[in-house]
């Protein structure tokens, strides 16, 4: 590149502790030019001050405050209307950059105009040599979601995550930003599809390394998380899959896989049985496939 593109990095918060300034000075450690680079944090009404320290970290942060929590969406597309750049790179609070991992996307997606989207290697940030994912992909028979772990080579996967994607401000425009139906889950997967379905490709970078806390917020509240993730899975396939794929999806997930791993690996799934959520998570399938016949 003769002159590296100006790069908006945006992410939300909300009460995340000493993550968004363990992030923000990740940040400012990377080799990328600072002049090129903005980053947009939007405070979606956090209460544990967690924000005071950024400007300290790195001046040129703009915090965005809300008076309510709008959820990860709605929270990025209030700051790419503001963002300068000419690419967005949407993130999470408990994300920590490699010096060379922006460098690295941006270098690709400047030279392939043909991609969209792209990402890269994902670590844990407790076991920092853990890859999580090069990307996601889904069965669409049973719904599955599963990592892909394609580490010595670019791969083209279904689904990059939300927590490190790079992508062009213009195509986000197009598209119509994140679809703020998807109130926490999902919400990148349907961008990459949208993006996909305009002509574009996707492309994980595995020489981007990037560590993530994997769902620090959303794990505050298992019974929650789970009822959002159900929610925005069904949305999602309702949205985006065959008939015959959604029927399917509904049969297996709730038939099958998901008493398997709410009774026999016994992860948490059931906690909210008596709060009223399992009933409506129950009732899901059938809402859902009444509005699929109607639409």
């Amino acid at each position: 590149m003769t002159s590296p593109p100006f790069i908006s990095i945006i992410f939300p918060v909300h009460n995340g502790g000493i993550h968004p300034a363990r992030c923000l000075d990740t940040i400012a450690k990377l080799n990328y030019p600072k002049s090129k680079l903005e980053v947009i944090v939007v405070d979606n009404h956090s209460t544990d001050k967690s924000l005071k320290q950024l400007p300290s970290i790195f001046s040129k942060v703009k915090i965005i405050s809300l008076n309510t929590n709008l959820g990860f969406a709605r929270a990025i597309n209030v700051a790419a209307a503001r963002a300068k750049g000419e690419y967005l790179f949407i993130g999470n609070d408990d994300l920590r950059f490699e010096p060379r991992s922006l460098s690295v996307l941006s270098n690709y997606l400047y030279h392939n105009p043909k991609v969209g989207v792209c990402g890269g290697a994902i670590f844990s940030l407790r076991i920092p040599h853990l890859l999580i994912s090069t990307g996601y992909h889904m069965n669409r028979w049973t719904g599955n979601i599963s990592p892909t772990l394609i580490i010595q080579k670019i791969s083209q996967p279904d689904w990059i995550q939300g927590c490190a994607l790079l992508t062009r401000k213009k195509l986000f425009d197009r598209v119509g930003g994140l679809d703020e139906g998807f109130e926490y889950f999902f919400e990148d997967y349907d961008y990459c599809v949208r993006v996909k379905k305009i002509g574009y490709q996707l492309a994980s970078i595995p020489e981007a390394h990037f560590w993530h806390g994997e769902s620090t917020t959303a794990n505050k509240n298992r019974s929650l998380k789970y009822q959002k993730w159900y929610k925005a899975k069904f949305r999602f396939i309702l949205k985006h899959l065959p008939w015959i794929n959604v029927f399917s999806i509904v049969i297996l997930q709730y038939l099958l896989i998901l008493p398997y791993r709410a009774i026999i690996r016994r992860d948490g799934r059931l906690e909210p049985l008596c709060s009223g959520t399992w009933w409506n998570i129950l009732h899901l399938p059938q809402t859902l496939l009444i509005r699929y016949a109607n639409r």
